[in-house]
């Protein structure tokens, strides 16, 4: 995958989150995208790999995962350098 289009994917939902933000508050949107990812994710585990007993390490790559997007994210954002 592409750098560039995965940030054209995830800039696709934030665009979706400020359409939705006209009538939504920011953290109730907040809350659903998070929400939405984890289902989402649940949903792509159990379809890929679906065992029991690789949960736990999906859990901690997912949560590790988004760890270091909001980290990169809150630096780009403090410094102003915007992704490529």
């Amino acid at each position: 995958m592409q750098e560039l289009d995965f940030h054209e994917v995830a800039d696709e939902f934030v665009n979706l989150a400020n359409k939705l933000s006209e009538e939504w508050a920011p953290n109730f949107l907040s809350a659903a995208i998070l929400y939405a990812a984890a289902r989402y994710n649940a949903f792509h585990f159990r379809e890929t790999l679906g065992d029991e007993d690789k949960e736990a390490a999906a859990i901690e790559y997912y949560t590790e995962q988004y760890r270091k997007m909001l980290k990169e994210n809150l630096h780009e954002m403090r410094h102003g350098v915007p992704h490529e």
